[in-house]
């Protein structure tokens, strides 16, 4: 079916102004989500189609220089929107740079036909595989909204390459936009899907990052960054569930910071919240890639200890407790003294535990460790 172009290019362009406005209207001139500037490059886009619905009635200046300057505006608003999205530092000049280039190029091709097109083309081409690109790399763990902006940047280069592809053929004159034909109405088509995913998958995008902060915010201790007792115990059953799988070992240890009591009664709990951060670093840079540390409450953490058996999980722990024992907190000029007492539970055959009875078996051995004097640690039995 042959639709007429002018017209295909006026509906384009509603769809834009419509879809452009709403956006600006949820961005409240808020450039820092994204939403801004994705609305600024759909008002770009409907400002182009605009443009090329007048092809043939207004200037060439107009038509086309302007027309396709303001369309490759819009892919450099949408460029610049990616790492908006995620609160990064946009490449605003790089973005900007190309409808620069592509404006001033077409003012001195203006009064000739294929090397015009072929420009327009080609840049208009580049710009959407920089967002093809930024798409993939601005992606959420676990979204879908990327793959919807990789697929409209897809379908953009698809439609380009058709004006390419006819341009090349011999018969510039078919691409032009007071044509109708088949190639120009799938060309159009394709233009305006393509503005329906970039719009679609931007918003997706910001809604996709901002579920991904507050699920971190939740799992997150606000004191200490560490993952809280309900990230450490997921992260648990994650690793207990691959355990079972690999038959590898897995080890856990409960520590807990001994006499810290006296220290928030003696400092403050000021100091007392400085000094668990002083033991969260310490022991976070003193930890294996593989390991896990977690705020179980309190001044007591969950470690956990993937590929190792009880007996390399009581050296590390030795280890850990050494090394904070010789580095006291130093606090507001203060130097206060620090130690742990641990319980370290350690399986060779994860297929027969359960998580409940590893962290029971953990603490258990953690209270022998308290009555034993503390500042020490102490393997759990299998009873």
């Amino acid at each position: 079916m042959i639709a007429h172009t002018q017209t295909l290019f006026g509906a384009v362009a509603l769809v834009a102004v419509i879809m452009g406005s709403c956006l600006i209207l949820v961005g409240q001139l808020r450039h820092r989500d994204g939403m801004l500037t994705t609305g600024l490059g759909m008002l770009s886009h409907s400002l182009a189609y605009i443009g090329f619905t007048l092809f043939g009635q207004v200037s060439m200046w107009f038509s086309y220089v302007l027309a396709n300057t303001l369309l490759s505006t819009a892919l450099a608003f949408y460029t610049v929107s990616l790492p908006l999205i995620h609160g990064r530092r946009p490449p605003w000049r790089l973005a900007f740079a190309f409808p620069l280039l592509l404006g001033v190029l077409l003012s001195v091709l203006i009064d000739t036909q294929e090397p015009r097109q072929l420009v327009a083309c080609l840049l208009l081409f580049t710009q959407c595989l920089v967002i093809l690109h930024l798409s993939r790399l601005h992606a959420v763990p676990g979204g879908r909204a990327h793959r919807i902006l990789m697929i409209g940047a897809g379908i953009s280069l698809f439609g380009l390459g058709i004006r390419v592809v006819v341009i090349l053929s011999g018969a510039p004159a078919e691409m032009h936009y007071d044509v109708s034909n088949l190639k120009q109405t799938v060309s159009v088509a394709l233009g305006a899907a393509t503005i329906i995913m970039f719009s679609f998958g931007l918003v997706l995008l910001s809604r996709e990052r901002i579920e991904s902060e507050l699920r971190q915010t939740a799992l997150r201790d606000t004191l200490t960054g560490l993952p809280n007792r309900l990230a450490i115990l997921e992260q648990l059953t994650d690793e207990l569930e691959r355990a079972r799988r690999q038959h590898t070992p897995l080890s856990i240890a409960m520590l807990d910071l001994d006499h810290f009591k006296q220290i928030n009664d003696s400092h403050g709990h000021l100091v007392g919240d400085a000094v668990l951060r002083h033991c969260t670093d310490h022991l976070q840079q003193r930890l294996r890639r593989n390991d896990s540390i977690g705020r179980y409450g309190g001044e007591e953490f969950l470690l956990i200890l993937p590929g190792t058996d009880a007996d390399g999980a009581l050296e590390l722990v030795d280890q850990l407790r050494q090394s904070l024992t010789q580095h006291a907190a130093q606090v507001d000029d203060k130097n206060i003294a620090l130690s742990f007492s641990a319980g370290v539970y350690g399986s060779t055959s994860p297929v027969a535990e359960d998580i409940t009875g590893m962290l029971l078996k953990a603490d258990a051995a953690l209270y022998r460790a308290k009555d034993a004097g503390r500042n020490t640690q102490v393997l759990a039995t299998a009873d």
